[in-house]
């Protein structure tokens, strides 16, 4: 396999499904940076398991991002995707608690496919 990304979005005790939150904002989501900051931020805070699917980022976003090492500080339970991610995939993982969306139709299809509970 070249190049093949993989990502780990269960917990290793499969006695915990639905505990982990999915987190997609789209690609054509147009919000100020102030607000996935406060999303992050309240992510961190929870201590609970979570993948983010980061698609668009501003310069000021990035910056801020570097600056407050906030991929390190969530490591042991959260996970960054930086681009496109198998959306199917994760939502359709037993896994999966919920997921926080912009509501976009195909992503709002897919969840209620998949019967994922969703934050919109």
């Amino acid at each position: 396999m070249k190049n093949k990304k993989t990502w780990c979005i269960g917990p290793l005790d499969e006695r915990q499904p639905d505990s982990v939150q999915y987190v997609c904002l789209g690609s054509l989501a147009r919000i100020s940076t102030a607000q996935p900051i406060k999303l992050w931020l309240g992510l961190e805070s929870r201590n609970r398991p979570f993948i983010w699917c980061v698609r668009n980022k501003t310069k000021e976003l990035e910056t801020w991002f570097l600056e407050k090492e906030f991929e390190d500080r969530v490591r042991d339970h959260g996970l960054i995707v930086h681009g496109w991610a198998p959306q199917v995939l994760i939502l359709s993982h037993r896994a999966i608690g919920g997921f926080l969306t912009h509501c976009g139709w195909k992503s709002t299809l897919e969840a209620i496919c998949e019967g994922v509970s969703m934050v919109t």
